[in-house]
């Protein structure tokens, strides 16, 4: 045998295996069902564009009326290979050399990305006014900076959220858009957990597909608005982009039909045990941001301040343990903190129970508890990984189909 292909069956069979006994609170990453993954090796797979025109047009059609189903949306892209990817060819349709806009900056949570993204373009930006204290946006200030006339859009793009923007309280201009970068938050708005931006005039919704919306990677641009539409139609294919991904944008179909079955309950449960877990860590002795007296957040995020040296000590130990979470150095931790998301554990319908037993094991994490304890602990929660809010049934339906 082939000596790489030993080394990748060795890799493959250690990542099955870590993902097998992982207790994942990454919010980046979402369990995807089998019913979403069978696209991936089906005859969507492979397939150019151009001599597969007329059956990808269709499967793109219907991408666009799960959309319309899910978000209320009349125009949908699914073309883009990830949330970077589709901001990426959204901005360059959108947007032209020297013009201004407002951003959520990295130290309030803006996706890292964005700001190299507008540099290249040669787009300006200011931060949007954002109050650190309440973890919301600074409305205020916010419609105070779009009287000026001096932007063409505001571009929401928060990786780390606890509180949504309400464009509710948003005034802007007739000619001045918004750019919503929901690539956290696109299952909770689908799954009518948060507001729809869609329900505003001259917004683009768009967002990858792998975090709340529980699909393969997968960039999604969505509008009402026909000037954007226009634009949108024109650019991203085949300006921008050419090869697509058929297979993937086949299983973001299915996790549209997912969502929108089972959409509801799902993204309800990711906010309940997000607002559970919180309350059970705050017992235990963990300071955790609050938007409210007793509302931990209004997504799927928790955020867990602590010291730099605490946090570095907490995350490392969790990953000796195989617990996937994310670190974090910026302002909005009030410096240092933990990232969790529950989007992940939601799928397994875990009940108060279980998420007791998670925070007793954060706990024991974090004070460096006996690794008797701690192993008990994992092992009672992952024969609790049991999959929720699919379609288990239907799969034997489409395998039955192809022979």
């Amino acid at each position: 045998m082939n000596s790489l292909l030993k080394d990748y069956i060795k890799l493959y069979n250690e990542m099955k295996n870590n993902n097998t006994n992982c207790i994942p609170l990454c919010a980046a990453e979402t369990y995807i069902s089998e019913f979403v993954k069978q696209p991936l090796n089906s005859e969507f797979e492979g397939k150019y564009y151009f001599f597969e025109s007329n059956k990808i047009e269709e499967l793109k059609s219907l991408v666009t009326s799960a959309c319309n189903q899910l978000f209320h949306s009349k125009y949908a892209n699914a073309e883009s290979l990830s949330g970077i990817n589709c901001f990426t060819v959204c901005a360059m349709s959108l947007l032209s050399s020297g013009e201004k806009v407002l951003l959520s900056t990295p130290e309030q949570g803006g996706h890292a990305s964005m700001p190299i993204i507008l540099d290249t373009l040669n787009i300006s930006y200011d931060p949007i006014p954002y109050d650190f204290e309440k973890y919301q946006v600074d409305y205020i200030n916010l419609n105070k900076m779009c009287e000026t006339g001096d932007y063409s859009f505001i571009i929401f793009c928060q990786s780390d959220l606890i509180n949504v923007p309400d464009l509710s309280q948003i005034h802007i201009p007739s000619n001045m858009g918004i750019i919503y970068d929901a690539t956290q938050t696109l299952g909770l708005i689908g799954g009518k957990c948060i507001p729809n931006p869609l329900e505003y005039s001259n917004v683009v919704l768009l967002g990858g597909t792998h975090k709340t919306l529980p699909a393969v990677a997968c960039g999604l641009i969505m509008t009402n608005t026909d000037i954007y539409i226009e634009k949108l139609s024109a650019n991203i294919t085949p300006n921008f982009l050419r090869d697509i991904q058929p297979n993937h944008i086949a299983c973001l179909l299915l996790s549209l039909i997912e969502q929108i079955e089972y959409g509801e309950p799902y993204q309800g449960t990711t906010i309940q045990l997000a607002n559970l877990l919180g309350q059970k860590l705050e017992q235990r002795g963990f300071k955790i941001a609050k938007i409210d007296k007793n509302i931990y957040t209004k997504t799927h995020q928790l955020f867990l301040l602590m010291e730099r040296k605490d946090a570095d000590f907490f995350y490392n130990q969790a990953l000796n343990y195989n617990i996937s979470l994310n670190k974090k150095h910026k302002l909005l931790f009030h410096n240092d903190g933990i990232r969790l998301g529950t989007q992940h554990i939601a799928r397994f319908n875990w009940h108060e129970q279980d998420i007791e037993n998670l925070a007793n094991l954060l706990f024991q994490i974090k004070n460096n508890g006996s690794f008797e304890n701690i192993n008990n602990i994992r092992k009672q929660l992952i024969q609790k990984k049991i999959p929720h809010f699919t379609y288990n049934e239907i799969i034997v339906i489409i395998r039955c189909s192809k022979q």
